[in-house]
């Protein structure tokens, strides 16, 4: 047989290269194993911290450097737990898009009822920081679970 032959495997052999193949698979997808819900778990921690340090900062001054320290974070995170992840589970786009989507909307108005009506309010900022970080945290626990 030259290099260019192929032969087709008898139904035996194909049942054995498909198991291989699946477990291969499975392989590969460990070696991911749960960047993405570490990623979800840190996102979600920094959250709860920012908000707990918005009810001691008075000013906008601190504010904003708290705002600076947060995105950094969240760089720092992407960094280390997104780039280069060689493969995801199946349908963690499903889930990560959930996650992400339920934390921007209730990150965004509990920033905006914060700051423009609540500023003051300590106990606004420790309910802010618990609602703003549930769809993270569950998001992580999900895409772990899977």
């Amino acid at each position: 047989m030259t290099e260019h032959e192929t032969t087709t495997p008898t139904p035996d052999e194909a049942r054995t290269l498909l198991a291989r193949s699946a477990a291969a698979a499975g392989t590969l997808r460990a070696s991911g194993q749960n960047r993405h819900a570490l990623w979800l778990t840190g996102h979600a921690a920094s959250t709860f911290m920012f908000f707990v340090a918005l009810s001691t900062v008075p000013e906008d001054t601190g504010a904003l450097t708290l705002a600076g320290a947060y995105g950094l974070t969240l760089l720092v995170l992407s960094l280390a737990w997104l780039r280069g992840a060689p493969v995801t589970k199946q349908g963690m786009g499903r889930r990560w898009v959930a996650a992400v989507t339920t934390w921007g909307v209730v990150y965004a108005i509990a920033l905006v009822v914060g700051l423009t009506w609540l500023r003051e309010s300590v106990l606004w900022w420790f309910a802010a920081a618990v609602v703003a970080t549930f769809p993270l945290a569950r998001g992580a626990w999900r895409e772990a679970q899977a």
